[in-house]
């Protein structure tokens, strides 16, 4: 085999793995699936806490003995263990909070 025939193989089996890769790993879909999302909406008292949307995570005290807190900010790993009793803060890059939920 030559060089131009291994280059092409090896460049045929990379596009093969990324399309079937993104087949899998497709961002448009949710991890979890809409029903099991739809029973976990406010299983954690998320919907209670609406009003605190703008605010400065800083300022507000979560009460971590009534239920698990985790705040969430953009480009944070989570895991993807599901604890329908935890509130998740999500905030923005200025630690302001976005919005509540579950899981």
């Amino acid at each position: 085999m030559n060089f131009k025939t291994i280059t092409a193989a090896f460049g045929a089996i990379a596009a093969l793995s990324a399309c079937q890769m993104n087949g899998i790993l497709d961002q448009n879909e949710p991890l979890i699936p809409a029903e099991t999302r739809a029973a976990l909406a406010d299983s954690c008292g998320a919907d209670d806490l609406a009003f605190m949307t703008g605010m400065r995570v800083g300022e507000v005290e979560f009460d971590a003995r009534e239920r698990p807190v985790r705040i969430v900010g953009p480009n944070s790993a989570v895991t993807t263990d599901l604890r329908p009793e935890r509130l998740n803060v999500k905030i923005d890059s200025s630690e302001r909070i976005t919005g509540f939920s579950c899981g």
